[in-house]
């Protein structure tokens, strides 16, 4: 790792030597579309790109999940991925797969990904889906021992990660990574678990929120908060107070006083308003831009779960969906196949290609961990399968973490499948003397 240490400045000590390619970086990283000394301003620059959507407030990724919408995309993805079992199997000669609990890579993938730090592997699994959802790409530096085997994984966030590519190696990632405390370190392409989001060039995935949803949850953003500032005060403007004669200073202040007092703030929503002196109280009706507010703030949730992927009735929305439970059923079904699937592939495939290149193993996610959640689906399942003789009663009770029993390990399957023939024939009766 000399020589990528030196080109891109690294000052973390390489983990071992080792020759590496001979290559230099051409003139430096900046974008030639978009050269830096042809840019004006800090303005200018940090508004490239953006110029059809100046309308909307500046939106990160952290500012997004204040959106309840995009909040609930991501958790909802993130803690699947995160939840759902992630197995090592073995493919062996004879075309069957045996799973390897005890690979030594299990306990990496599905307990703590580096021994003596505080990260899970729920909350690292997590951050797979939270990245790439928000960010575009999860890196994570797998670390080695001296023998060169797999011993854990340093998680980095988004922006701590340069990725670079030399012109005199063609399609090779190299990543920079700062260190908090500001050291560099450089991995090669082997070295580092890239999972990239969609995008464009293939070697990073694109923002979700700054790429394609940022006018999407800056105007939630902006409706929500110009509703917030009407609703403050919990008063007004909620109607008009006529008075037949002209009020003196005094009596102006001391009914102003009073309305405060008495009838603004949460305490006081919804009490009667009571005058005298003649003065009228007219209450204003809900206006038509309010009309098209509370819609269009149920229309940007609908607009934001179209850049996730995710049902509406996931996010707590059913007026415009069914809420029959066959229809849920479906609407699920669908999110788990052509949203879900695509991110756990997209994983699979990195792990696989990082951590079991060139081996008969190889990890999956086990679907059928959501059906952990619906005991009775399960249990329909696992029956099902029993009787048609793809699994032992011995295994279908092992996906139920129960003990196996006596003559489990035995196939079984529906009796009443029998072809037609055998059925027609009959059997001889028994006589008396049998």
């Amino acid at each position: 790792m000399g020589v990528l240490n030196r080109l891109f400045g690294s000052t973390q000590a390489p983990r071992t030597e080792r020759i590496e390619p001979r290559f230099e970086a051409s003139g430096n990283l900046e974008n030639p579309t978009t050269p830096l000394s042809e840019i004006n301003s800090l303005s200018e620059f940090l508004a490239q790109g953006q110029d059809h959507q100046d309308w909307a407030p500046r939106v990160t990724e952290q500012t997004a999940m204040a959106c309840s919408a995009v909040y609930r995309c991501v958790t909802l993805a993130a803690g699947v991925i995160a939840g759902l079992p992630l197995k090592i199997w073995k493919r062996e000669k004879d075309g069957q797969r045996v799973e390897q609990p005890n690979h030594r890579l299990a306990p990496l993938l599905n307990v703590i990904p580096y021994q003596g730090r505080s990260l899970t592997a729920f909350a690292w699994r997590e951050l797979w889906g939270i990245n790439v959802l928000l960010s575009g790409n999860h890196f994570s530096a797998i670390r080695y021992d001296g023998a060169g085997r797999v011993v854990g994984f340093e998680c980095f966030q988004p922006w701590q990660v340069q990725v670079v590519r030399v012109p005199s190696i063609r399609g090779v990632n190299f990543y920079v990574c700062t260190h908090l405390d500001g050291t560099t370190e450089t991995f090669t392409q082997d070295e580092m678990l890239h999972i990239p989001g969609p995008g464009f060039d293939g070697i990073k995935g694109l923002s979700r929120i700054q790429a394609f949803a940022r006018g999407s949850i800056g105007l939630a953003r902006t409706m929500e908060e110009r509703t917030g500032r009407m609703h403050q005060n919990a008063a007004l403007p909620s109607g008009v107070m006529q008075v037949p004669d002209k009020m003196s200073d005094p009596a102006f202040r001391r009914m102003q006083a009073q309305l405060r007092q008495n009838y603004a703030g949460v305490s006081n929503w919804g009490r009667t308003i009571i005058v005298d002196e003649g003065a009228k109280y007219t209450p204003f009706q809900l206006s038509p831009q309010d009309l098209q507010t509370i819609e269009a703030r149920g229309y940007q949730v609908a607009d934001i779960s179209r850049f996730f992927g995710t049902p509406l009735h996931l996010l707590n929305q059913t007026e415009k969906t069914t809420s029959w439970g066959t229809g849920l059923s479906e609407n699920t079904l669908a999110y788990l196949i052509f949203t879900l699937d695509a991110d756990l592939k997209r994983t699979e495939a990195e792990l696989n290609a990082k951590l079991f290149a060139g081996s008969a193993c190889y990890a999956e996610f086990d679907r059928e961990g959501l059906l952990s959640m619906d005991p009775l689906k399960a249990a329909q399942v696992t029956a099902q399968e029993i009787s048609s003789g793809q699994i032992t009663i011995n295994e279908g009770r092992a996906k139920r973490s129960r003990p196996p029993v006596q003559g489990g390990d035995t196939v079984l399957v529906n009796s009443t499948n029998v072809p037609l023939e055998q059925q027609a024939v009959k059997r001889p009766e028994a006589t008396p003397n049998d």
